[in-house]
């Protein structure tokens, strides 16, 4: 779970408790040569963007000196965009580097703290600070944890580890070592455990570390501590241990990861100064673990720091108990690991998948044509549907019901009312039905934008927060965050007409963070008028951007009036109501009565696709998190939601094409599932399913009908619908065989062949 593809720079985080203030402190760690203050300046926008209760914010540049660095930081500009968000929390912007007192001491890693000359707006160091090795623990752990360096066994396996030992975990650094900054990260810390002597030669314990010295020598270079250049190579951990022979206290040893400290101990006693042995993580194996001398991470949890994992338990080869229970002995063999084959999990639609509140929701939003799709991912639509808060009042229920809550829970005394996706008109327009204009006659109404320059409140007033749809969680975060600098003592209600969230688990979250304060959960109040699991967007793609990436490819192979009118419409989109599916031979592809998930009593004659594909997205959010409500908790031993991993896969049962044959539909499941979801290729059986049904849609189009084979060649082409090769080449050349309009053979081509 990487999360530096929005800043330029490694971006880590943890939280952090400086005497009675508890916030999150952020590190951004850069390892461009063009380091300067306009890069860094971007990212802290990104941050709190992202991350609204930042609270401290820490920028390293490890392959640079400390001149470079602060030349770079001088002119003022990222301490300027940083204090109009850090204003309310007191917080602060600090430079991490590397300080040696003087030419005889061990260098140390200090903290900065950098301010803005109110006269000449450049930057003002102060005097370097130690770090606080909690920083740096839950920077570390941060890095370890987002990229899933901990390997955990799933049911009925454990692994052998090359130091013999038996256990259901195993720390894997490499999956940390993706970036030169990550690793000149980890160089600049295990350069302050180090002894001050020139080394003779770098050892790792496995050969991705050896990244990991490349970046010492620079970092140590940059810093003016080592003049030369030094030998590096991988030993081979436990099973080179021997090879090596005598070791010398000029030697410095890396050590990747440990959960017994018994390399470490080895190669001390193979000749190695304790203190040229660096393990870089550190995972104890019960209470009495002993742990090496110089480790830059513990990731061992304690009760003095909210971060860490539980302890391994480590078994010896001859007496392992979970070799007895028989379960399954996955051999690891440096830094990889075998498995048996991935278990393939399916899921499907039926008609308990939707919730009543869901199916009422949905029909009434239908009702009014308040949906419509995000063809183009964009950071201010978090959700796949967008939702036109106008019509959204429009529909009476939803209507009725927000004004109750209007009414029932506007604070008093109020002094302020903030509009968050809701224009001020039919704010306006609700409250005077409402009834409590007169209340409210003596409250500002400001846009969420303007909350940051207002002043703080006197005692006991209250605030209204009020959502038309509340989707956009970092913009409500971000709210709360600064409201909570503003209120003293007086309530805050949020009150939102629809609160979208994509699983229970982020729905909660949302629901804690703007509820909690210091009377416990329930300090601030959280209400809606209804609330509705859609999915988030899936990063900077989705099935939409992938078929304008495809029909650029194909642009310039043949004039194609059709491909060319639609080339032209995903461009300029980015929202939309209809035109959503490529048109199929009978026209449009509409949605057919006798739905089960909408009620279509009235007709479906002014149904939209994008309410149809509203609805299919709901019932993927539902059967994601096993149909559980937002609302609910999973149970004990059920998996908080449905997902990918190195041992399982989860995929779209292709029944579920064959039980929802309306071409409108057909498109809808092919265009909102996850590409790992139709990634048939991994199952022999559902390949072979997909293509039957692939095949029997090809055979209509002859026959006059398969109005969804231009969505399914389409899918084959731009790479979302994946079959085995067998399967595959053989639906390509029937395709191609089949006599298609131009446009549709042509996507046949383009089918991977």
């Amino acid at each position: 779970m990487k999360r530096s593809d929005t800043t330029r720079g490694l971006w880590l985080r943890t939280r952090f408790r400086d005497g009675q203030y508890d916030g999150e402190a952020c590190l951004l760690v850069y390892d461009d040569e063009a380091f300067d203050d306009l890069m860094v300046s971007g990212d802290i926008k990104q941050v709190f963007e992202q991350r609204a209760g930042t609270a401290n914010i820490f920028i390293a540049a490890p392959f640079l000196s400390s001149e470079a660095c602060r030349k770079a930081m001088e002119s003022g500009a990222a301490l300027m965009r940083a204090t109009s968000y850090m204003a309310a929390k007191s917080g602060h912007v600090y430079l991490l580097d590397l300080t040696q007192g003087s030419a005889t001491e061990t260098p140390h890693v200090t903290a900065t703290r950098m301010s803005c000359d109110p006269g000449t707006g450049k930057t003002v160091f102060a005097p370097p600070a130690t770090l606080d090795p909690q920083l740096r623990d839950g920077w570390l752990f941060d890095l370890f944890d987002s990229h899933e360096g901990l390997v955990v066994a799933p049911p009925g396996v454990h692994f052998r580890k090359s130091s013999a030992k038996h256990s259901t975990k195993f720390l894997r650094t490499a999956n940390t070592l993706t970036s030169t900054a990550a690793c000149g990260l980890l160089a600049l810390f295990a350069l302050e455990t180090l002894d001050l002597r020139h080394p003779k030669r770098i050892l790792v314990d496995t050969a991705p570390l050896l990244s990991v010295a490349l970046s010492l020598m620079r970092v140590a270079q940059a810093h003016g501590l080592w003049s030369l250049p030094v030998p590096a190579r991988s030993f081979g951990s436990y099973g080179g241990q021997r090879q090596i022979g005598r070791l010398s206290t000029s030697d410095v040893l890396l050590i990747s990861a440990s959960t017994s400290g018994s390399l470490a101990s080895g190669l001390i006693a193979q000749g190695a100064h304790k203190r040229s042995v660096v393990t870089l993580y550190f995972l104890g194996d019960g209470p009495n673990a002993k742990r090496p001398e110089q480790v830059l991470c513990d990731l061992t949890i304690s009760g003095d720091r909210g971060f860490g994992y539980q302890p391994v338990e480590n078994y010896p080869a001859d007496t392992c108990k979970l070799c007895k229970s028989e379960q399954l002995l996955a051999e690891l063999e440096g830094d990889q690991f075998l498995l048996q084959q991935r278990q393939h999990r399916s899921f499907t639609f039926l008609r308990t998948t939707q919730t009543e509140d869901a199916r009422q929701t949905l029909t009434e939003l239908s009702v009014t044509h308040a949906m419509g799709v995000v063809t183009r991912p964009d950071p201010t639509l978090p959700s796949s549907i967008a939702i036109n808060e106008e019509r959204l009042l429009q529909c009476p229920a939803i209507r009725e019901e927000f004004i109750r809550l209007l009414r029932r829970y506007c604070p008093h005394p109020l002094a302020l009312i903030v509009r968050i996706d809701l224009s001020e008109k039919l704010l306006s327009e609700l409250l005077k039905e409402a009834g409590i204009t007169e209340l409210v006659s003596g409250a500002r109404i400001i846009d969420w934008s303007d909350l940051a320059s207002q002043k703080e409140l006197k005692e006991g007033d209250g605030v209204l927060v009020v959502f038309g749809c509340l989707a956009n969680h970092n913009r409500a975060r971000q709210a709360n965050a600064t409201l909570r600098s503003l209120v003293k003592k007086g309530n805050v209600a949020y009150l939102s007409a629809l609160t979208v969230a994509a699983t229970p688990h982020q729905y909660q979250d949302l629901r804690t963070f703007l509820g909690f304060g210091e009377r416990g959960p329930e300090t601030f109040t959280f209400k809606e008028a209804r609330r509705l699991a859609l999915p988030g967007t899936n990063g900077s793609t989705n099935a939409w951007v992938d078929e304008l990436a495809l029909l650029g490819r194909l642009d310039g192979l043949v004039e194609l009036p059709e491909l060319d009118r639609r080339r032209q419409m995903l461009s300029d989109q980015v929202i939309a109501q209809d035109e959503l599916f490529l048109v199929g031979q009978t026209g449009p592809l509409k949605l057919q009565p006798d739905f089960v998930f909408l009620d279509t009593s009235g007709g479906t004659g002014n149904i939209t696709q994008a309410d149809v594909f509203g609805i299919v997205s709901n019932l993927f959010a539902a059967c994601r998190v096993m149909g559980r409500e937002l609302h609910a908790k999973p149970k004990v031993g059920e998996p908080v939601e449905l997902v990918q991993s190195v041992y399982g896969h989860v995929l779209l049962d292709p029944k579920a094409f064959a039980t929802f044959n309306d071409a409108v539909l057909r498109a809808c499941l092919l265009r909102a599932a996850r590409p790992s979801e139709l990634m048939y290729e991994v199952d022999e059986a559902h390949s072979a399913a997909m293509a039957a049904i692939l095949r029997a849609e090809l055979v209509a189009w002859a026959a006059g009908g398969g109005d969804a084979l231009p969505e399914m060649l389409l899918a084959m082409a731009t790479g979302r619908l994946k079959l085995r090769d067998a399967d595959r080449m053989g639906f390509r050349s029937d395709a191609k065989k089949a006599g298609l309009p131009a446009h549709l053979e042509l996507l046949a081509d383009a089918i991977p062949h």
